[in-house]
């Protein structure tokens, strides 16, 4: 019987215009299984759906022009970028549109070069140019296998490295988070930090294409098979450092009992408001932080979130005196040291220069001396800086300027808060970035500490989105994170992931980390004194040279296979002539 394709191909025009609408359908199908990676994310959590949401893409690109997979690529991932990233309308209402198509340019890249790997790494030249029904058949026999297995490993290195790369900007909502409540598979990230899980969770999608490009069968299946085992054996072994880990056995032979009292304002986002704006956030941190000691005298230490007050805590204006004065009689008339997140100014300028504007975390003595400063080193763009500001045309600043662009820190050492405590402090943001917890780690860091404001979405889900893209820091780094943040999320995550101890208050949300509300708690958390390193804090990324090694090796067998077809097409043509 021939074939809609064989008729296609033999000139028949109505058949040729039902295939390019059947085509185009297709194409929105691909892309409408983009949203299914954005369901597996908070606020939905189908964890499941991160282990098939890639699939469908790689599918179509396994059988499509390179055109047409960019397409589905481009369309793939506008569908799981604008409900993944929607939260950003409360902000301005055009930030996720304008953000999907961009992030949508990696993965149309992704769409393309995946035809080309599957094209030139799957098949011989001989089938290749034998036609349709040879490919079919090459598929079903065995000899296909380790072909299978290179595209689906180089498509998986291929995706966690254009990732990778995008995520120098915006690290969010990977195939990782995903994941984010799969403690076992998450252990991963000890040895190869969270490109490794999005590894594994990209290389069963790849499997699973191929496994139904095969017809379900023969070489298809047997990667599928192998694929499985491979990450049920690391859940497997994450499961045992899970119990390791719960049952106290984590190596380090001397540990300290850390109460740092968290204070949650639960403050709406008031960073252009006034004096009495500024002045109202002074006095409900006041009231909470000395209710807080007075309930808890045994703390060591209390904690504000980031910008806990609207108004630079050194600003020459009488509400920055007020903010000076209050800070000094809370660490004076209560006899414990504070660290509070709050704006700032450069400390180091040169001559006759005017001072930019820091966010930072401020650490007091309880005599109410500044004792240390720490900048926040990665900035979010277009919320605190703008990148490219001098290329930008004058309408598009005026349109997303903030009116601000922070100076950015250098400096990663923890700070040494006594009782041989050293918190490496993220703020906000930050707490995304695997490098920068790493270096804390690196730097003697025992504790992770991040404060954070998310009074600028009061009602998205963007501060469960902000928990899921952190957890893994605590995983990769080994250490504890204590989390105090404006408005919810206040807890602690434990050197697995799991988390607890959350501040609690009153609310309808079932799960408390979820819950907003002004509040206070102390936490213990026991720290090691001299923590062991996991491997992702001794060698960095060294995973992703292994991904840049395998993509190199399947590339290199795909341009053979491209230059052999067309010295084989050469060799025919000359022949014939």
């Amino acid at each position: 019987m021939m074939t809609l394709h064989n008729l296609w191909c033999c000139g028949n025009a109505d058949l040729r215009r039902i295939s390019r609408w059947h085509g185009l359908l297709i194409i929105v199908l691909v892309a409408l299984s983009g949203a299914l990676a954005a369901a597996a994310l908070p606020p939905l959590n189908i964890e499941w759906l991160g282990w098939v949401a890639l699939a469908p893409l790689v599918w179509f690109a396994a059988n499509s022009g390179w055109r047409r997979a960019a397409l589905a690529g481009f369309g793939w991932e506008v569908c799981r970028s604008l409900p993944a990233f929607f939260f950003l309308r409360e902000i301005d209402p055009a930030v996720p549109w304008l953000l999907a198509p961009v992030i949508g340019v990696w993965t149309a890249l992704f769409g393309a070069l995946t035809v080309f790997l599957w094209k030139f790494i799957v098949f011989p030249v001989e089938v290749r140019l034998d036609g349709f029904d040879a490919r079919c058949e090459f598929l079903r026999r065995g000899g296909a296998f380790w072909r299978l297995a290179l595209f689906a490993a180089g498509a998986a290195a291929l995706f966690v490295i254009l990732g990778w790369s995008r995520s120098r900007m915006l690290p969010w909502n990977d195939l990782d988070v995903t994941q984010w409540r799969n403690l076992p598979l998450i252990q991963l990230a000890a040895f190869t930090g969270s490109c490794g899980v999005v590894f594994a969770v990209a290389l069963v999608n790849c499997a699973l294409a191929a496994f139904f490009r095969t017809g379900c069968r023969g070489a298809g299946l047997r990667l599928m098979l192998a694929v499985v085992a491979a990450v049920t054996l690391v859940m497997l072994a994450g499961a045992v450092r899970l119990v390791r880990s719960q049952s106290g056995g984590s190596g380090e032979a001397e540990t300290v009992t850390w109460k740092p009292l968290l204070i949650q304002g639960d403050l709406s986002q008031r960073r252009g408001g006034d004096g009495v704006a500024a002045r109202e956030a002074i006095m409900v941190y006041l009231e909470q932080s000395i209710r807080g000691v007075q309930g808890n005298r045994d703390c060591d230490i209390v904690i504000w979130p980031e910008s806990a007050v609207p108004v630079p805590y050194r600003a020459a204006v009488p509400v920055g005196a007020d903010f000076r004065y209050a800070v000094n009689a809370l660490a004076t008339g209560s006899g414990k040291p504070l660290l509070i997140g709050a704006l700032d100014f450069e400390t180091r300028i040169e001559p006759g220069a005017k001072p930019g504007m820091t966010n930072s975390a401020l650490y007091f003595a309880p005599d109410g001396r500044l004792l240390r400063k720490y900048d926040k080193i990665h900035r979010v763009p277009y919320g605190e800086y703008i990148p490219f500001r001098r290329f930008l045309p004058g309408w598009l600043v005026e349109r997303i300027d903030m009116n601000r662009d922070l100076v950015p820190g250098t400096d990663f050492s923890p700070f040494e808060l006594g009782g041989k405590v050293k918190a490496g402090t993220a703020i906000c943001f930050e707490g995304s970035f695997g490098y920068v917890t790493r270096e804390f780690a690196r730097r003697g860091a025992n504790v992770l500490l991040v404060i954070s404001n998310d009074a600028w979405y009061p009602t998205s889900s963007e501060p469960e989105l902000h928990l899921a893209n952190s957890v893994m820091r605590a995983v990769e780094t080994g250490l504890p994170m204590v989390r105090c943040g404006n408005n919810g999320g206040s807890l602690v995550v434990a050197r697995d992931g799991s988390f607890g101890q959350v501040l609690e208050v009153a609310g309808d949300e079932v799960r408390m980390e979820l819950r907003r509300g002004r509040g206070f708690r102390m936490v213990e958390v026991v720290l090691p004194v001299a923590p062991e390193q996991t491997w992702f804090v001794r060698y960095g990324e060294w995973f992703m040279g292994v991904m840049w090694l395998l993509l190199a090796v399947a590339l290199s067998f795909a341009v053979r296979g491209w230059y052999c077809g067309r010295s084989f097409f050469a060799g025919v043509l000359s022949r014939e002539q």
